[in-house]
């Protein structure tokens, strides 16, 4: 069974056109830890993208002029539909589901990490925050082992699914909205699987969920 309908909740236009913060979890996947040498986090990891780093997607993803290490980061993306209230079920809180791309300047990561300042300009530059349509879930049962990937030129890359989170939906809610609050047109990117790569002009993506393509882009960079 399917864990989503089929009918659109909400285009990845319509999206873009109204979302107000975006919080992104770091490191929610153990083997993503590991192969960037990363500890796994004991509490949940967050950190933000400003609203101008989000594009559709479908058609060209334009990587931005002079960053030359860009990776892609496969993420399920929860749209938040009302405020925050301590004591409502956590699944009242999410209007529907996309696939999407954390983009992440690798040097500029790096550069920062060991300045001890923030990443925002290596997670927040134009076009590093893509989403797809987002859908209804019917079955969140059946979310947790429906797996979710990402081709890249035919070959998948990254694959995932929401069981294997180290902080699942729940507790990533809880603690969002208890300590920052949340509200209608928030988005949390719930973090990423093993297998995240760079892009280059040309790289032909699809974005699967079992099987099931929800999105494709193919990439550019500006001149």
């Amino acid at each position: 069974m399917r864990f989503y309908d089929d009918d659109v909740w909400l285009s990845a236009e319509e999206a873009v056109a109204r979302v107000r913060n975006i919080y992104c979890v770091g490191r929610n996947y153990r083997d993503h830890a590991t192969e960037l040498g990363n500890a796994v986090p004991t509490e949940p990891m967050l950190f933000g993208k400003w609203t101008h780093a989000m594009v559709p997607c479908g058609g060209e993803l334009r990587l931005p002029k002079g960053r030359t290490n860009i990776h892609h980061e496969l993420e399920l993306v929860l749209w938040l539909q009302r405020p925050y209230e301590p004591g409502t079920e956590w699944t009242e809180y999410v209007g529907g589901i996309a696939l999407g791309l954390d983009l992440t300047d690798r040097d500029a990561q790096s550069r920062l990490k060991a300045a001890g300042q923030p990443w925002e300009d290596a997670k927040s530059f134009r076009g590093s925050g893509v989403v797809t349509d987002f859908y209804p879930v019917v079955d969140w049962a059946a979310l947790l082992d429906t797996p979710f990937a990402l081709e890249k030129n035919g070959a998948v890359v990254q694959e995932g699914r929401a069981a294997e989170m180290v902080f699942p939906f729940a507790q990533l809610l809880h603690h969002v909205g208890s300590r920052y609050g949340f509200g209608p047109g928030d988005l949390l990117f719930t973090g990423t699987p093993a297998g995240v790569g760079p892009l280059f002009p040309g790289d032909a993506l699809r974005l699967l969920v079992d099987g099931d393509l929800w999105g494709t882009c193919t990439v550019s960079q500006e001149a």
